[in-house]
Parts: structure tokens; sequence; C-alpha cells
């Protein structure tokens, strides 16, 4: 599906940029923009020579939540027709890295984008919360359930029983922002961040990421067995062989791309 609110560009460098484009709306998620986005996601699911993936939003603020307009007039039963979830389900199970660059306000829909990512930085002016109590429901995506893995029960349940928000620093000191930059930096500082991951095993950072995230929601000896498990596995790869013999050659590794 095609959107004129979301579009994506390819580095050669072995990243792509998903960028939500709908600034006169403050990024808010309509449905066309959530299915387009899934779209792509798809896409960069299957592209050999994507690495890792860039969100990011133009304009003054990363999301500020679902469309209200369009959801007004969305009965229960359409939303159960059509599994309606109010924003892009599918990045929480999109296998490669996702890096968020979040400036202004990650709010409802815009909030669950940013938990299903997997390294987040926040603008100095950035802003979080689940609102979605404010208009008498709540969230559809995950920010009940994913919300308190990140940050405690008692943190998210202040932020999602009340729709209060929270500022850049509050949010890195509870769990769910990685770094905070200064506002002007963020594009900066992301990009360089994709770049130097994408000239990583690209095989390698599919195991962390599925090993890291598969552990979580186990008992920890099983987690422990399943790292394991992911640690021999790399020790059959090309990719650990060159990363080794690099290093003690001193020299840059020179990965597979297409791993």
């Amino acid at each position: 599906m095609q959107s004129d609110f979301i579009r994506c560009q390819q580095d050669p460098a072995g990243y792509a940029e998903l960028i939500i484009d709908r600034p006169a709306a403050r990024n808010a998620l309509c449905r066309s923009l959530t299915d387009a986005m899934a779209d792509h996601l798809e896409r960069l699911a299957a592209a050999p020579d994507v690495r890792v993936v860039l969100l990011r939003a133009e304009g003054d603020h990363f999301a500020a939540g679902a469309d209200i307009k369009e959801m007004l007039d969305i009965s229960a039963e359409q939303a159960r027709g059509t599994d309606f979830a109010g924003c892009c389900a599918p990045l929480g199970d999109f296998p490669k890295p996702v890096v968020a660059l979040v400036q202004g306000f990650a709010l409802g829909g815009g909030c669950e984008l940013v938990e299903m990512c997997d390294i987040v930085l926040a603008a100095e002016n950035a802003v979080f919360g689940h609102p979605e109590v404010r208009v008498g429901t709540l969230s559809g995506a995950g920010g009940t359930q994913r919300l308190p893995r990140l940050l405690g029960m008692a943190k998210a349940l202040d932020l999602l029983l009340t729709g209060r928000r929270m500022d850049a620093r509050e949010a890195e000191r509870g769990g769910l922002v990685s770094r905070v930059v200064p506002t002007e930096h963020l594009l900066e500082e992301g990009r360089r961040l994709v770049a130097d991951m994408a000239s990583l095993s690209g095989e390698v950072l599919l195991l962390i990421k599925r090993t890291a995230r598969s552990g979580a929601s186990l008992p920890l000896q099983e987690g422990l067995r399943r790292e394991r498990a992911a640690f021999h596995h790399s020790l059959s790869l090309a990719d650990r062989e060159e990363g080794m013999r690099a290093f003690l050659e001193k020299r840059a590794p020179r990965f597979n791309i297409h791993s």
C-alpha cells in the first residue's frame, strides 16, 4: 500500500530510513500511514542489503498518536473485523534492529512505536505519554504490555491511568529511552549510529535481537540455554572468523554485506 504520509529510503551503507511524513497533523497515525509502514517493513525484512532500520519523522514531532478524527467513526465491530490497533503493530515483530529518533511528541500510538524499537535516541525536547484514557479508550498496540516491561508496573500505570506526559530525561532514567541527545544533533547522531551498526555482521545482529527479545519473557535458565545455543551457532559463521582474524591482524573486518 502506498501513502503520501510515509516514505522509505535506503542508504548504500546498509541501512534504511523509514520516515513518517505528516508534519501538518503532528504525524498522527492514520490507517493509510500505518498500513503503508507495515508494507515497507515487510519488504525491508526480506531485503538482504538492509541490516538496520532508522525510524524517524519529519517536522517538530515524532507522532502525536492515532488520528482521532479517523477513529471517531470506527465501531467496535469494524475494529474487530480489521484487527485495528491504532498503530503499526507489525513493527513489534520486525526481526532486524530498529533505531528510533524521537523529537517533540511521542504520544499514544507514537509512544507504542517507540516501545517496539530496539534503540531510542531522544531529543532534549522529546515528550512521551499515553493520553488514551483522556479520550475514553486505551492502547491497542502494546502500550499496556510493553510499557510495564520497560518502565516497571508502577511507573507505567502512572502514565497509563492518568495520561500524564514524561520528558526525555525521565524516559531515559526509566529505561524507555537509550540516550538523550541535543535536539539539533538528533539526525546526525542517529545516522552515525545506524551506519556503524550496519557495518557489523547482519546475521549476528539478528541473533542478538532474537535472543534478547525472546529471552526477556523466559525463566533465566531457559534464556541462558538459548543464548548459549546462539553463541555456539555464531562460531559456525564466516563473519565470526572474519571478525576475529581482523581483530588479530589489527584491521577493519570485512563482513558479508548480505549476511
